[in-house]
């Protein structure tokens, strides 16, 4: 059978949107940095059309117009915050479009290529039944989640996600792995992810907000390397 491998993409850029970020961003200029991150996650989708055969993008109004400039689909963000609820709506929807597959990602990894999505997809072989992780810096939350088929298992993000999402894979009779290292391992939370953004190969449109960031005095210097 030819697996049709999907991108789920969940972001928000509204109210709330990356507000641990609130010491050192206002919420316009989160919105901003949101919406650029987007932008660059998209774009790799679109790049990475060897393996994804879809896209579809779970997102708030605030986000809707980037995301039309890349996805194939577009889904409106159920709301009250659940990022599980955002997630198991853009499952639903990619598997009722014929995904056989789909990788779920966050919209904040700034430094994710191409290349990081042909491992995931490579990591889970031809099994019938797989879960790969592509865990954050730390090794404990989930930047990206293959699952094949869409619901091998439901998936709950949120730290120590890494850990149960291979002990749910496992469980259910899957290949379950956990890879590291990855460009997309590099999310944005924190004020120490912000700034560690300023020495990081990130896309274009977070190297542009960044750059705009950083005249405002808010985040040091501009970034110096953007990932084309």
């Amino acid at each position: 059978m030819i697996d049709r491998v999907w991108a789920v993409v969940v972001a928000r850029a509204g109210d709330g949107a990356k507000s641990r970020l609130a010491g050192v961003l206002d919420a316009s200029e989160r919105t901003w940095l949101a919406r650029a991150m987007l932008a660059d996650v998209l774009g790799v989708c679109r790049a990475a059309a060897d393996v994804l055969d879809g896209t579809l993008v779970v997102v708030d109004e605030a986000a809707r117009d980037v995301a039309a400039r890349y996805a194939t689909t577009i889904v409106d963000d159920p709301g009250g915050g659940d990022m599980n609820a955002a997630v198991r709506e853009g499952i639903a929807m990619a598997w009722g479009r014929g995904a056989t597959s789909v990788i779920v990602l966050p919209g904040d990894l700034p430094s994710m290529s191409p290349a990081d999505l042909r491992e995931i997809v490579s990591a889970a072989g031809g099994a019938p039944r797989a879960v790969v992780v592509g865990a954050s810096r730390d090794g404990q939350g989930t930047n990206a989640l293959l699952l094949r088929p869409p619901d091998v298992i439901a998936p709950v993000f949120g730290p120590p996600s890494a850990d149960r999402h291979v002990a749910a894979g496992s469980a259910a009779g899957a290949v379950a792995r956990r890879i590291s290292g990855l460009g997309l391992s590099r999310d944005v939370d924190t004020p120490a992810d912000l700034a560690g953004l300023l020495d990081a190969s990130v896309g274009l449109n977070t190297t542009v907000a960044l750059r705009r960031l950083a005249r405002k005095r808010l985040v040091g210097r501009p970034a110096s390397s953007a990932r084309r």
